[in-house]
């Protein structure tokens, strides 16, 4: 396949450049502007569009096995295709049981094998009640130990809302942080701190006295501060083993200055880049996440952190649930997450780069690069470059994207961004060179073995399952 005459993203590029890509055995075999099709060869005009690298999205919640009616590999990845995302990790709290062990992985991995229509990894997980076996006696051994060659990290909380995965006590996090860095792979936490979230959300119910909770309550009990506090104690505790640590989904800007300044790496999301807490009176549940949105003033403050470098990037933190789930009438109760894996990247295009706030390459970092590299990903993935594999996604920026939370592929449809108008549409998705979405076919109601996916070419299994340096 000749993929003609684009405008190219490609890395370390301060413009997009015009040029064409060779795709051969799903691998980007050449980059130039002189390439001429051969005989027999596909050609695919792309001289009006704008050719991105697949994006690396290195944070959602697929949920499977065990909360499929939320959200399974299938539509998940599905959704990815949809946006332009040809990589994901998924995390290991969020299904049953929770990957704490190499056996846990492999029941995961017999299920999400069949339905992944993109590339994915999987994090391990230490949790308050695996803490002693993922590290093992005296520290050696253990299910982390077992679990490295498999996964490209280990996720952590400071605070759970989850019995199967509890929190650890943050003077086991240095523990858990130099397991990790003898085995060579990230720590990623949760950084909430407990004791301020526990109290405030105590005060809070308490002062009601039976009346109907606002929403603000909800966001006066995460507030900067417990952000702040827990990186704080993270990074101080993580002492010479900071470069291992990952803070994810962070809200506050300050919280990402600390993170940055130790050594650490973070990531933020769309929503806290797009809403602030002001945004509740008009969303309500479709906004809950933890951590929770801060007022608008910091939405500015994280994009200059992100354009600057000091958040290395953009994860979506993908966590739909059902209707009933969701719209509980109560900001205590209600499920906290959103369906982000599609327009977290739709919307960095959008109000990232054609908006001008990320330069092409800080964009690219953020969408991808950084991630893939982060990961033990980047010798295959997150950049247009010759070996490569060819993750390739065609956007019209002249066309826009409506978001409909009942046009999302993913079994969440609730979402914050609804009606919100994008600039960008993506076109084709490519995934190893296999056309994976292709947005034609999406408009027709086409679709190929997946009928409840329109646009949708790839083959429910054709994802490949990818492991540190290993892909």
């Amino acid at each position: 396949m000749l993929i003609s005459k684009g405008l190219l993203a490609l890395p370390g590029a301060e413009e997009l450049r015009r040029a064409s890509i060779r795709v051969e055995g799903g691998t980007i075999a050449e980059i130039s502007e002189s390439l001429s099709a051969r005989a027999g060869e596909e050609l695919v005009d792309a001289s009006e569009l704008i050719v991105l690298p697949g994006a690396v999205d290195p944070h959602v919640h697929f949920d499977e096995p065990g909360f499929t009616h939320r959200e399974d590999f299938l539509h998940g990845t599905a959704e990815a295709a949809r946006c332009g995302v040809t990589t994901v990790i998924d995390m290991p709290c969020t299904s049953m049981p929770p990957v704490i062990d190499v056996a846990a992985l492999r029941n995961k991995l017999s299920y999400i094998s069949r339905g992944a229509l993109v590339d994915y990894a999987l994090y391990g997980g230490v949790s308050g009640q695996s803490l002693e076996a993922s590290l093992g006696p005296g520290g050696s051994g253990g299910s982390m130990e077992e679990l490295a060659t498999e996964v490209v990290g280990f996720k952590c909380y400071f605070i759970s809302g989850m019995d199967s995965f509890s929190r650890v006590e943050p003077a086991d996090l240095a523990r858990v942080l130099a397991k990790a860095a003898r085995l060579g792979r990230p720590v990623l936490l949760h950084a909430e701190d407990y004791e301020i979230v526990t109290q405030a959300t105590a005060r809070l119910k308490a002062a009601r006295a039976g009346e109907p909770y606002p929403w603000s309550d909800y966001a006066d009990s995460r507030p900067e501060s417990a952000e702040i506090a827990a990186v704080s104690r993270a990074v101080e505790l993580a002492g010479e083993n900071a470069k291992g640590l990952h803070i994810v989904h962070v809200a506050t800007a300050a919280a990402a200055e600390i993170a940055h300044r130790a050594g650490a790496t973070c990531e933020t999301c769309a929503h806290y880049l797009a809403f602030g807490r002001e945004d509740f009176a008009e969303k309500g549940a479709a906004l809950k996440t933890a951590p929770v949105v801060k007022g608008r003033s910091e939405r500015e403050l994280l994009w200059r952190l992100l354009s600057e470098g000091k958040i290395d990037f953009a994860a979506s933190d993908h966590a739909p649930s059902t209707r009933e789930e969701k719209e509980t009438g109560n900001p205590w109760t209600a499920y906290g997450g959103i369906p982000g894996v599609g327009t977290n990247r739709l919307y960095l295009l959008s109000e990232g780069l054609l908006a001008r706030r990320l330069s092409l390459a800080r964009f690219l970092e953020a969408a991808g690069m950084a991630a893939a590299r982060r990961y033990g990903l980047s010798s295959r993935k997150g950049s247009l470059e010759k070996g490569k594999d060819a993750d390739i996604v065609l956007v019209d920026p002249e066309a826009s994207t409506r978001v409909e939370g009942a046009k999302l592929l993913s079994k969440g449809k609730i979402t914050p961004f609804e009606g919100m108008s994008l600039r960008g549409e993506v076109l084709a998705t490519y995934v190893r060179g296999h056309l994976a979405y292709d947005a034609a076919a999406a408009r027709e109601g086409k679709s190929g073995a997946a009928p409840d996916l329109p646009g949708i070419l790839a083959e429910p299994g054709s994802g490949k399952f990818l492991s540190w340096g290993r892909t």
